[in-house]
């Protein structure tokens, strides 16, 4: 008897017949899912006990040593990808190199003509005892803890939905590459690099960032910077010669107001996060350091942005100050509706939804993740795939339990159909 190579026989199949196989599988694979419900809280659980904020190295190592373990579940090779430090401006207005932990991938069928990328972060906002790291269950079916859905909730639904995507064969012939970026918190300045080379692999991208409280996906974001403003005057005493200095705390401030008053522009949201300097009270302060976060709805509106920032260094650098600005766009403004690249990937979410039993709901939102990113890098994609949850980035940070398997059984009906297809 002849050996078929059974690549080349599944090739062969009609889309037809491919649907059917598929469809005959899918059963079994959503009662497998239902059936880890209890097991999917236990892992969201125990890694929100692991402390991951982003400048948390050696937390970093663990919960990609953890999650490396986890999935190794999925039978496939872990390539542990190291990334570049990024640079940020301290409060002695210093640049510094700051390092972060890896990236993880793991390739299904890599050489596939057709490859989907299923991302999200493992990095969180909180650092090591800015709140207790035991998850609570509450009367209501919800996890309340750090992280538990933005977003270790969201590596959950990924982790199940791939088992059961392999488990039952659903795949059909396209490939799938699963990653986990360590620094989308605080912008993926690191990961970006790998992000732009992963993009250009794809037909499109999933990402697993939670919905919004009411179950709803996020259709535009806004692009979001960070810049900080460092401000040097000059020191005199405070009794004997006030005038002869120049008070660096009191020309922030100055700034500070003004470019608050840029949330009266339509587009435009900022927010003066912090303010430092001074020194001894009876000396005038001679440095501070101002740090903002822009938030924009359009590229015209970046552009903006950046001709009042370049505006402000030339007009704070007077009467013996100085005023240095650094900082940059490191998310660009996300447009989907209208967008063509976008429709075909939309589609595919909605039939996953609706056949999940899931109300189907787009809204826009002012924050900004890595699939800002990747639509600017060219890859269409749908970010808001993980678990339903609200109170992000607070004490009160919530996950829906319920959400967790419906996720998953979401993704396992799209890429299901998307494996369908020639």
């Amino acid at each position: 008897m002849a050996i078929v190579d059974e690549s080349t026989f599944s090739a062969e199949r009609s889309p037809l017949t491919k649907r059917l196989m598929l469809s005959s599988r899918l059963p079994s694979a959503i009662r497998w899912l239902e059936d880890q419900a209890p097991s999917m809280v236990d892992t969201v659980v125990r890694w929100c006990q692991q402390n991951s904020w982003s400048s948390n190295l050696a937390g970093l190592d663990t919960m990609a040593d953890l999650l490396e373990q986890d999935f190794a579940a999925l039978n496939l090779p872990c390539e542990r990808f190291p990334l570049p430090s990024w640079t940020s401006i301290d409060d002695d207005g210093k640049a510094i190199e700051r390092p972060t932990g890896p990236a993880l991938l793991w390739h299904h069928r890599p050489k596939a003509s057709r490859r989907i990328l299923l991302l999200i972060h493992y990095d969180t906002v909180y650092p090591p005892g800015s709140q207790p790291s035991d998850v609570e269950r509450t009367p209501d079916d919800r996890l309340v803890g750090p992280g538990v859905a933005d977003a270790k909730g969201g590596i959950a639904v990924i982790l199940y939905a791939m088992q059961a995507i392999l488990k039952h064969d659903l795949a059909g012939e396209m490939g799938i590459t699963v990653a986990l970026n360590p620094d989308e918190e605080i912008g993926s300045q690191s990961s970006s690099g790998l992000l732009r080379e992963l993009s250009s692999q794809f037909e499109f991208a999933l990402i697993f960032e939670p919905t919004l409280p009411d179950g709803a996906l996020v259709a535009n974001r806004k692009g979001t910077a960070n810049f900080s403003a460092t401000i040097r005057g000059r020191s005199a005493h405070a009794g004997r010669n006030l005038s002869d200095g120049r008070n660096a705390i009191v020309h922030a401030a100055r700034l500070a107001i003004e470019v608050d008053a840029w949330n009266q522009t339509p587009e435009i949201i900022v927010n003066v996060g912090k303010l430092k300097g001074g020194g001894p009270l009876n000396q005038v302060p001679d440095f501070a350091t101002m740090s903002l976060n822009v938030r924009v709805g359009s590229n015209e509106v970046v552009e903006d942005v950046l001709s009042r920032v370049s505006d402000i260094e030339k007009r704070y650098t007077t009467d013996g100050f100085s005023c240095e600005m650094n900082g940059q766009f490191h998310s660009p403004p996300k447009m989907i509706d209208g967008d063509e690249s976008v429709v075909n990937v939309r589609r595919r979410v909605i039939s996953a939804m609706t056949t999940s039993g899931r109300h189907v709901a787009w809204r826009d939102t002012g924050g900004a993740c890595d699939g800002n990113k990747l639509k600017a890098f060219g890859l269409p994609n749908i970010d808001t795939m993980g678990p339903t949850g609200g109170n992000l980035h607070s004490p009160m940070e919530y996950c829906e339990i319920r959400s967790l398997a419906a996720a998953a059984e979401t993704i396992v009906h799209l890429i299901a159909d998307a494996g369908c297809e020639p």
